[in-house]
């Protein structure tokens, strides 16, 4: 076996090896045939197979592509089969607990082709010559084939730079997110998906985006926005340090600490916050992320905080008006 998964009950079972033969292009009219009659035979199959559609609807399915270019849902070789199960084992048969599940950290790191953990930065060279980075807490899924490229950042920060590799160099290259779809026209960019929020900072080529129920539109080099369901892009200028973190820094000029701590928080175990006063607070320096201690122990030099570890796994900053 491939990849290791939880048990999952015997129709479970059945109904996530049916889709793998079903979604493999070369299915027969027998196979068909059988299908159908496991499917008829008994009502456990019926409701077995409506969860194996529900959990490939939101972990498999494609939304519609950029400029009316069609995607495939790609077919389920046998490691994805055994991702499959392994969801239908740990989520059973509650659709709350479906939803719930594929949406959790857990669920990226046990499944995803690509995590990284606390304090950990990767990069890949992938089969068509593209270098997908992936920032601390980060998780993807990667399909590579003659006819499509796609990622699935399903949480984290990656930063790409898109390949020319033959069979692939004709081949859609897309990026998928809870938010929208994000094609890449030769380019080198970053997708963050952090607390549902995605962010694309363009830093050479061109990008087309499309949240998920609006239009699609262009970015150009040194351009940003922010994909939100149902609602066009607004496009900004970019950050020029956004991926800073691939040099294991952070760039901030006049950033607000809740999002300069929400970036260390990527580096150290446990829970890094602070109050609303504190939130407020702008930071600017060049820092390493690898000694979140001597940053944070540095905090007070710079600004009118206090520092309190509750234990080594729980920080938070306070505004010194605020400490009693």
């Amino acid at each position: 076996m491939d990849t290791p998964c939880p048990p999952a009950a015997p129709a479970q079972q059945e109904a996530a090896e049916w889709y793998a033969v079903l979604s493999s292009g070369e299915v027969s009219d027998q196979e068909k045939s059988d299908w159908q009659a496991w499917l008829d035979a008994a009502p456990e199959h019926a409701r077995a197979w409506a969860l194996v559609e529900e959990v490939v609807s939101r972990f498999q399915g494609l939304p519609p592509a950029l400029a009316q270019t069609a995607l495939d849902t790609p077919a389920l070789d046998r490691r994805a089969a055994l991702k499959l199960l392994g969801v239908l084992g740990v989520l059973g048969v509650s659709g709350g607990a479906l939803a719930a599940g594929i949406n959790s950290s857990a669920w990226t790191r046990e499944f995803a082709d690509f995590t990284t953990g606390t304090g950990e930065v990767r990069s890949w060279t992938l089969a068509d010559g593209t270098r997908l980075s992936l920032n601390a807490r980060s998780a993807v899924d990667v399909l590579i084939e003659p006819r499509q490229r796609l990622i699935r950042l399903y949480q984290g920060d990656i930063l790409i730079e898109t390949g020319h590799d033959l069979p692939f160099a004709q081949s859609p290259f897309l990026v998928e997110t809870g938010q929208g779809l994000i094609r890449a026209l030769g380019t080198r960019f970053m997708v963050s998906a952090r607390d549902h929020d995605v962010e694309v900072s363009l830093f050479a080529g061109a990008l087309e985006v499309q949240p998920y129920g609006a239009a699609v539109q262009r970015l150009q080099t040194g351009q940003a926005t922010r994909l939100e369901r149902n609602k066009p892009s607004r496009i900004h200028p970019q950050n020029p340090y956004a991926a800073a973190w691939e040099q294991g820094l952070i760039f901030a000029d006049g950033m607000p600490l809740n999002l300069y701590l929400k970036q260390l928080a990527q580096y150290r175990p446990g829970m890094l916050s602070c109050d609303s006063t504190a939130a407020t607070l702008r930071v600017s320096g060049v820092f390493k992320l690898a000694d979140s201690d001597r940053l944070l122990a540095r905090l007070p030099e710079i600004l009118p905080v206090k520092v309190r570890y509750f234990s080594r796994y729980w920080v938070r900053v306070e505004a010194l008006s605020t400490v009693v």
